[in-house]
């Protein structure tokens, strides 16, 4: 075999394997960093950014306190209700929702069953029929 046909199979091998990669890449797309209805929730950002403005206005920004196993959230007033939603960053399957419903103004939760490591914690609740959302990290140990 002559130099100018090791070159054409050089090619051919290096394009043939290039295209594999790239069909290995397309169908094994597992980006859980990106919600499935991101565009939805684009779509009703006006509604997440005057909840956040209502925190912020009412200076009602709760505070997260980890007691051994059990996580205190204590808020500025009494009877709230809403959603806790516990997001891991480095694996999406461990996401978890838990319903909030308050007469105190504190809400415990036990979290020994959750993975250590770090959390982002969305606080979605209402008061009074006013609407809030609170975003904020959260270490496991």
């Amino acid at each position: 075999m002559n130099w100018g046909m090791r070159i054409v199979v050089g090619l051919g091998t290096f394009m043939l394997l290039i295209m594999g990669a790239g069909i290995y890449m397309v169908s094994h797309d597992t980006d859980s960093l990106v919600d499935d209805d991101y565009y939805e929730k684009s779509l009703a950002y006006d509604d997440v950014y005057k909840r956040k403005q209502n925190v912020i206005e009412d200076k009602a920004k709760p505070m997260l306190q980890l007691e051994g196993d059990t996580l205190s959230i204590v808020f500025t007033e009494e009877t709230n209700k809403g959603e806790l939603t516990f997001r891991r960053p480095s694996d999406g399957k461990l996401d978890l929702k838990v319903p909030l419903y308050t007469k105190s103004n504190v809400f415990r939760l036990p979290v020994s069953t959750f993975s250590k490591g770090n959390w982002t914690l969305e606080i979605l609740w209402e008061h009074e029929k006013r609407n809030y959302l609170d975003i904020q990290s959260l270490f496991l140990q």
